[in-house]
């Protein structure tokens, strides 16, 4: 029941981060901004999520960690729910901005709390099925969001959130262990671990290249004839139900073999997907590959979370995992950046060879820079 708590928060923060692009068609009118509107529109849950998770450090010295998720969440429910009356496009853009800082604070602090339930043996599997709450959000909350906005009621999406996250609160003071605040949650020492900076550089070369490609696939999936965006909503629903299942059920396979053999293989298999879809492959292939992409992408998320966790000590969980949840928007916005231009010069196909370098560079980041815990090679 903890770990559902906190998958819960999870849950909210990909649903957050991701309802809006469904959204922006159907508000585009009632709004009146451009399209450089819509990108800040995209970009204000990330920046406000980057902010909550860098914070994390300094809020857990203060507080607990049950006490930070449990405030964090409703900050999130008040906000969701203020999209009910906004009618203005800069309102809408600071809302959008804080509901993305209480979920970056929820989800780092959930983070840690999911990594201190378990042994680092067993921790594989819990940060797995904690993250599957986040690959969630596709396959339910997407599907949802555009129902409701074709009806003309684009704004009772954010009710839906803000119950969600109504049932977390509740759910966090009922089966989250109190967590006491912690003075050793410190950012710069973690700085200092060599381990630690690699993980960080593996994680926002992963995240960052993979949910923009995620992103901009969209497009090229309807302009090259490939998968009309009127039909794309159903493709999102299936491959949103294979990262929960390979979020879910892989994370125990990793505290099998190692989690960091296993990261490294998933790593692996990205970097093949990439390559495979910058060639331009034929729709059959194009579907395994997708769907090869999504289990490998949800399984390494876990498996990744625990290798980190087991680098430092206990009291340390709050910072790392601020930190980490910072690394991962940072690399979101300096990929998106890169891509829009090479975009531009090259085509779709030119930013797929693009992940598959930070990839590749993500692989080598732990294949060079972390250990197993507990191992000496």
């Amino acid at each position: 029941m903890a770990v559902l708590a906190l998958a819960m928060s999870a849950f909210v923060l990909n649903l957050n981060s991701n309802v809006m692009g469904a959204l922006l068609p159907f508000i585009k009118s009632e709004f009146d901004f451009a399209d450089d509107g819509a990108a800040w529109l995209l970009a204000a849950a990330g920046i406000g999520s980057a902010a909550g998770a860098f914070f994390v450090a300094d809020v857990a010295r203060w507080f607990g960690g049950r006490t930070v998720l449990v405030v964090s969440l409703s900050l999130f429910v008040v906000a969701s729910l203020l999209h009910m009356v906004v009618a203005d496009y800069w309102p809408l853009l600071g809302l959008r901005v804080l509901a993305g800082f209480a979920t970056g604070l929820a989800y780092a602090t959930a983070s840690a709390a999911a990594a201190d339930l378990a042994p680092y043996e067993r921790r594989g599997a819990v940060m797995g099925r904690f993250n599957a709450g986040m690959f969630l959000a596709i396959p339910l909350g997407l599907p949802l969001a555009v129902w409701l906005a074709a009806m003309g009621y684009w704004s009772f999406t954010f009710v839906v959130q803000a119950a969600v996250g109504a049932i977390a609160v509740v759910l966090s003071l009922r089966c989250v262990p109190a967590l006491p605040p912690s003075s050793a949650g410190r950012r710069w020492p973690l700085l200092k671990n060599p381990a630690v900076v690699a993980v960080l550089l593996s994680t926002m070369l992963h995240v960052g290249s993979f949910f923009t490609v995620v992103q901009m696939a969209t497009t090229w999936l309807d302009e090259s004839g490939l998968v009309a965006k009127e039909d794309q909503i159903w493709m999102w629903v299936g491959l949103g139900a294979l990262s929960v299942v390979g979020s879910a059920l892989l994370g125990r396979l990793s505290d099998k073999v190692g989690k960091r053999q296993f990261v490294l293989a998933t790593s692996a298999i990205l970097v093949i997907c990439f390559i495979v879809l910058a060639r331009g492959p034929s729709p059959l292939m194009l579907l395994l590959v997708g769907c090869l992409l999504a289990l490998a992408a949800a399984a390494r998320t876990g498996p990744l979370q625990a290798l980190v966790s087991g680098l430092v000590k206990a009291d340390q969980l709050g910072a790392l995992m601020g930190l980490r949840g910072f690394s991962m928007q940072v690399g979101v916005f300096l990929f998106a950046m890169g891509a829009a231009g090479l975009a531009k010069r090259l085509g779709f196909e030119g930013v797929l060879v693009l992940a598959a370098g930070c990839q590749f560079l993500s692989y080598l980041a732990i294949r060079f820079g972390v250990r197993e815990p507990g191992k000496s090679s």
